[in-house]
């Protein structure tokens, strides 16, 4: 009897210990949603455009292998194609975007290349909401790989590169953010968020090396946060602290140098249903140039009509330098869009832009450009777009190392093809 009960016993207890594991685990995660329901929609675009610069730099620092100018202008013919991913829950609200693109030059054959891209968001706002009543958390991911300053429609320059564009050299960005907010009562709530940047190019430039035209790989960290108080439901005011940590190394190879940005802003917004505006004013501390400056910026988005959206931006702020010298650098920037629906199918749209960027230790080395573009869109179907496109772009750069100006044109055509669900939504009750 002794006999049978310790066989038992030693039964019984990996099963407890299973169970006690199986509880705690359990405990440990967030509660599975009862309600899910993921969409995946295959997408696709094919460009046609006319490039006056398809070597984005003047035709006097332009040179082949065999040391022979080639011809700066250009047709090319991009064909974009992925997948997108809608996933919500009672808990989880995501979106992600997977693509690839290929791009052929009708004269320049040897610019042929790949891209690839990944965007991604997360919401966690409805999880965290049922821990701490208020609370909000969010996940971004941005993935690119190309020689070019934009991917399928887009015409806007990311955060991460803030002006710098010129010379063809392909590159690697990612940038990954965290971003929150935490409730301390009814009115005050302590925001913050981390950021991770990362741009890598590769070691040859396109067209030839030039003596100054020197590119730089990228790390950046940085950490934000600060406390905003609810004036009203439409008015609440922030203080804010930002740092970010900068690592950089030629991309030729070299030594590794390191350069810090600490700005401390207060914060204004005020928000309605038919408008936006946000202030931020402060100053930026940079190391170690051991050099102070004031920075800020100022947004407005606003809705005249029904129909016109139209978004204004101010900014001077320090930013990650990766062109022609390393370390930091005073941006000045302005950038206007407007998009209006003409009626339910057709919409034309237009932004326009100028940024100044000043490099330290000498702020008389100048970075300039100046921006625009122009697009009519039209609803072929619910799932398929067509639209004409223009955009302009004017470089000046007057450094120590290199002076130069070039301006390039692009104008063409885009299909785009938004495709049906693949199958039935998958849903849970």
């Amino acid at each position: 009897m002794t006999l049978l009960w310790r066989c038992r016993r030693l039964k019984i207890r990996p099963l407890f210990r299973f169970a006690v594991a199986a509880v705690l685990i359990g405990g440990a995660l967030p509660s599975v949603s009862v309600f899910a329901e993921t969409k995946i929609i295959p997408w696709g675009e094919v460009r046609e455009r006319y490039d006056s610069n398809v070597w984005r730099r003047p035709k006097d620092l332009l040179r082949d292998a065999q040391g022979n100018v080639p011809q700066l202008h250009d047709f090319v013919t991009t064909v974009n194609g992925g997948l997108a991913l809608r996933h919500e829950s009672r808990d989880i609200e995501a979106d992600l975007s997977v693509g690839g693109n290929y791009n052929k030059y009708v004269t320049n054959t040897g610019l042929d290349f790949f891209g690839a891209i990944v965007r991604g968001t997360v919401g966690l706002d409805r999880w965290v909401d049922q821990y701490v009543r208020g609370a909000r958390l969010n996940v971004t991911e941005n993935f690119t790989y190309s020689p070019e300053q934009s991917f399928g429609r887009s015409v806007a320059v990311d955060d991460f590169e803030g002006g710098l564009l010129t010379f063809r050299r392909s590159r690697l960005l990612n940038t990954t953010a965290f971003n929150g907010s935490y409730p301390l009562s009814r009115d005050v709530s302590l925001e913050g968020g981390y950021i991770f940047g990362l741009r890598r190019q590769t070691r040859s430039t396109e067209g030839g090396d030039v003596t100054g035209a020197t590119f730089f790989n990228t790390m950046t960290h940085t950490w934000s946060g600060g406390p905003r108080y609810q004036l009203t439901r439409n008015d609440s005011i922030a203080a804010l602290y930002r740092q970010t940590f900068i690592t950089q190394e030629r991309s030729e190879g070299g030594r590794t140098f390191s350069t810090n940005l600490i700005t401390l802003e207060g914060d204004y917004t005020k928000v309605f249903p038919e408008w936006t505006f946000t202030v931020r004013g402060g100053v930026t501390f940079i190391e170690p140039v051991g050099r102070t400056l004031p920075s800020g910026s100022i947004r407005v988005t606003t809705k005249p009509e029904r129909d016109t959206v139209l978004d204004l931006t101010l900014a001077r702020e320090a930013r990650p330098s990766f062109f022609l010298q390393g370390g930091a650098r005073i941006n000045n920037s302005v950038r206007a869009t407007i998009r209006h629906r003409i009626y339910e199918r057709l919409s034309v749209s237009g932004s326009g832009g100028y940024s100044l960027s000043q490099f330290f230790p000498n702020t008389d080395s100048k970075f300039q450009s100046i921006t625009g573009a122009s697009r009519l869109e039209y609803m072929l179907t619910r799932n398929i777009r067509g639209e004409l496109f223009y955009r302009f772009t004017h470089i000046d750069a007057d450094t120590t190392a290199l002076e130069y100006q070039v301006s390039r044109h692009e104008v063409g055509f885009m299909l785009s093809v938004m495709l049906e669900s693949l199958g039935e939504s998958l849903g849970f009750d």
